[in-house]
């Protein structure tokens, strides 16, 4: 065989480089494990359907079954197993390992845009109320719940959180471990420092995980409460508090509609959510304009201001 002679790569070699690349950019340890695991359920696809597995090979019938194949999965799921093959695709074209598109002319699906209404005063309060301060746990779970609700860090981020990231003297969360490793600092108010402040007397000030886990209705000294345990205890904490839907996202989407409500411009709320694009942001003010209009409902109801005066229909 002459030197200058190369073997093909085909599309399992190439997800090897393409998920060794996004090692190297940053991606973390979770995407890359998602990514690996929708394209080479893309791979056993295209074998199962006797399909070459060479990048010049594949077409847009190949992609449509595989799609198919999917169709009753959520349309969330339908959506991440399309954008993930097809930025494979993309990347593979741009890399210069093919000149073929098999995404050509199709589109994903739409995702409807859920509406996650954010907690109310009263519903923060009542899930206060269901922590007792007497104990060691009940101090740990009001400090978490007002860190999530006053900062509006993810789940990950907050149990991630060690001790030495809080800063009391500025009022400051130092969250290292952010979405695609990106850091930032975030601050925190009265109300949350002291609750932060009434938990270290239980936990004490040794260095390590800022929110431990507990046993036995007792806190476990050095051992980090995990995201699975977060958000059973937050769930937990609902059920007794009759709340549906307790979760650190709906803390994070009340954290950024009261933001916006009490007039924070956008590209702040985006910068303390640790959003690298002000898409979501949009989101979340869309959501409070939709509920702001709904309120002043009454004051334009074309089916009270139009028949004001006209005796009910039903008397």
């Amino acid at each position: 065989m002459d030197a200058t002679t190369t073997t093909p790569l085909d599309l399992p070699a190439l997800i090897e480089t393409y998920l060794a690349r996004c090692v190297i950019e940053g991606k973390s340890p979770r995407t890359v494990r998602a990514y690996r695991e929708t394209l080479g359920r893309f791979v056993r696809c295209l074998q199962e359907d006797g399909a070459p597995l060479d990048p010049d090979a594949v077409r847009p019938d190949h992609v449509i079954a595989y799609l198919v194949r999917y169709a009753q999965h959520s349309p969330d799921t339908r959506h991440r197993y399309f954008r993930e093959v097809r930025c494979f695709c993309t990347w593979l074209r741009a890399a210069g390992y093919t000149e073929n598109d098999p995404f050509r002319g199709l589109r994903n699906v739409g995702l409807p845009q859920k509406i996650v209404p954010p907690f109310t005063p009263a519903e923060i309060q009542t899930l206060l109320a269901r922590c007792n301060e007497g104990t060691s746990v009940g101090s740990r779970d009001q400090a978490l719940l007002l860190t999530l609700l006053d900062t509006g860090v993810r789940c990950a981020e907050a149990v991630a959180l060690d001790l030495d990231d809080c800063d009391f003297a500025t009022r400051r969360l130092h969250v290292r471990h952010g979405k695609g490793d990106k850091a930032r600092v975030v601050p925190f108010a009265a109300r949350c420092a002291d609750a932060l402040s009434t938990y270290l007397l239980d936990r004490g000030t040794e260095p390590g995980p800022l929110f431990l886990s507990a046993r036995y209705g007792r806190l476990h000294p050095g051992v980090r409460l995990g995201v699975n345990g977060l958000k059973i205890r937050l769930r937990t904490l609902g059920r007794e508090a009759g709340i549906p839907k307790v979760h650190a996202h709906r803390f994070r989407h009340t954290f950024a509609t009261w933001a916006i409500a009490h007039d924070a411009r956008e590209l702040d709320v985006q910068h303390l959510l640790g959003h690298s694009s002000p898409d979501m942001v949009r989101r979340y003010s869309a959501t409070y304009r939709s509920a702001q209009a709904a309120e002043r409902h009454h004051a334009f109801s074309p089916g009270d201001q139009m028949l004001a005066g006209i005796p009910d229909l039903r008397s």
